[in-house]
């Protein structure tokens, strides 16, 4: 295989296809990329990590001899970022690679073509919708904001759950003690599927689909597909079953709280400073339908901090516990500038609540040195 590349072109493609490669694993195969150059000029360029794969056609590249190749990423992809030429000459053998590029010239080994697994293509799947890519990403975003890191069990904790249901895509997230929701109007749902994905390859797409082009959805059994253009990711599915988040969710309000997020978040990155030294990541929130909202951390090994400022309060006064960080999660999300939480009582859930998206989170249980602090601060 020969190819002659534009060194800035063919490193756009080259690094979509780098960011689905496994650098840390001990399988060779999967540090490398996959290149078919065509007799009729094209070039295709295919990585994967087992998990997520990707199949892209290479831009800024002419065949001047068809074949394939497994390139290693370490080696080529530094060479292709670090090149002082902008036309190099990619020479692949069936033993070793060279690339040229003006005065310089690397020789690398390369990975056996065998070792390379066959990845699943999307006409393996049926056709499910269509959405714009900036839409997809902002579902995935908001959708997938619940997640946890992977665990063995429950398996849904580090997922997202994929769902085509009556002209919408709905994308929603749970660690066990709290719940993210997005949905968009899609076109063209030939089936209402139920997928469970794993959450750190999902979220790694948003970073990818922007502006208005049109993602096709396709799925089978054990993969789902996302391509555009000449472009088509897959993600293999995780066997779990994802909980019935409709049969928690209720309309209860008991309190409420009206502020702008300018205002709050600052707040809790300021009691954050205390709260995340200790276990739990527990602030108390004391809310009074007079305006009045005071927010406190407390720790044996930080110290102390409390924070007093006025918000539109209305309903019952209320004393209630939440982790700082989940709390922020929701508020980073929420993409508006003022937000109307939800509270339904001290020990059942707090939902912040926009059109298309929902954020709902358990609250925390307050220590007895939590509520000492409170008392001797505030009563």
């Amino acid at each position: 295989m020969k190819l002659d590349l534009t060194r800035k072109d063919f490193l756009k493609s080259w690094q979509l296809a780098e960011r689905f490669t496994a650098a840390k694993s001990s399988a060779d195969y999967l540090q490398g990329i996959f290149i078919t150059a065509a007799d009729d000029g094209n070039v295709t360029l295919e990585a994967t990590d087992l998990k997520t794969s990707v199949k892209c056609k290479a831009q800024g590249v002419n065949v001047i001899e068809a074949g394939t190749a497994l390139a290693p990423v370490a080696v080529l992809g530094d060479m292709l970022r670090k090149a002082d030429s902008d036309n190099l000459i990619l020479d692949i053998n069936s033993e070793r690679g060279f690339l040229n590029a003006g005065k310089s010239k690397t020789k690398f080994a390369i990975i056996p073509l065998e070792k390379f697994p066959n990845i699943p293509k999307s006409s393996d799947g049926e056709k499910n919708c269509i959405v714009k890519a900036e839409d997809l990403s902002k579902l995935i975003v908001e959708g997938g904001s619940a997640s946890s890191m992977p665990t063995d069990f429950p398996k849904y904790y580090g997922t997202c759950l994929f769902r085509t249901q009556e002209g919408k895509v709905k994308i929603a997230a749970t660690d066990g003690k709290r719940l993210s929701l997005s949905q968009k109007a899609c076109e063209s749902i030939n089936k209402e599927i139920d997928l469970i994905l794993p959450a750190p390859a999902f979220k790694e797409l948003a970073k990818i689909f922007t502006g208005d082009k049109e993602i096709q959805i396709s799925a089978n059994d054990s993969t789902i597909w996302f391509s555009f253009d000449d472009v088509e990711f897959s993600i293999r599915l995780v066997e779990a079953l994802f909980p019935k988040y409709e049969n928690i969710l209720n309309d209860i309000v008991e309190t409420s709280m009206k502020i702008k997020i300018e205002d709050l978040m600052p707040v809790l990155e300021r009691i954050s400073i205390i709260s995340k030294t200790q276990p739990a990541n527990v602030m108390t929130v004391s809310l009074n339908p007079n305006g009045e909202v005071k927010i406190m951390a407390q720790s044996k090994v930080a110290g102390a901090t409390i924070e007093e400022f006025n918000a539109e309060i209305s309903g019952n006064p209320m004393l209630i516990g939440f982790n700082v960080g989940y709390f922020m999660d929701g508020l980073k999300t929420f993409g508006q500038d003022e937000i109307n939480i939800e509270f339904s009582g001290t020990e059942s859930q707090a939902r912040m609540k926009r059109g298309d998206f929902l954020y709902m989170l358990m609250p925390a249980r307050l220590s007895p040195d939590d509520i000492a602090y409170y008392q001797s601060n505030i009563q």
